[in-house]
């Protein structure tokens, strides 16, 4: 089984880029079981707390495939969207301590 990680650093401004990360994740566990993670971080916490509705439908895909999701909390504070991230079922996780973590635990970190 292959433990991959997406790193989604693209914003709003690259909401396409940071769609197709999400998307696969949540077709690579619901489809294959494959042991994934999704950690927004910069930018990509933008996306997440203030989503359009292609980006609410990927957030959704997420939770249905149960893929473990966090987000970097300093980022959400910068970006003023603490709540709505919280609220999207992610959990806070400073980046370095969950980037050093992932890569302990043995996932292939790909970055959107």
């Amino acid at each position: 089984m292959a433990k991959l990680a997406f790193w989604i650093t693209a914003g709003p401004e690259l909401e396409a880029k940071a769609l197709s990360g999400i998307v696969l994740a949540s077709r690579l566990k619901k489809n294959r079981g494959q042991d994934v993670e999704v950690y927004f971080f910069g930018p990509g916490v933008a996306l997440v707390g203030k989503p359009s509705p292609k980006v609410a439908e990927a957030l959704a895909m997420l939770r249905d495939a149960e893929v473990h999701g966090g987000y970097c909390p300093f980022n959400a504070e910068q970006f003023g969207v603490e709540e709505a991230v919280s609220g999207a079922g992610l959990h806070g996780e400073a980046a370095g301590e969950a980037l050093i973590r992932l890569v302990e635990d043995g996932y292939q970190v790909v970055g959107y």
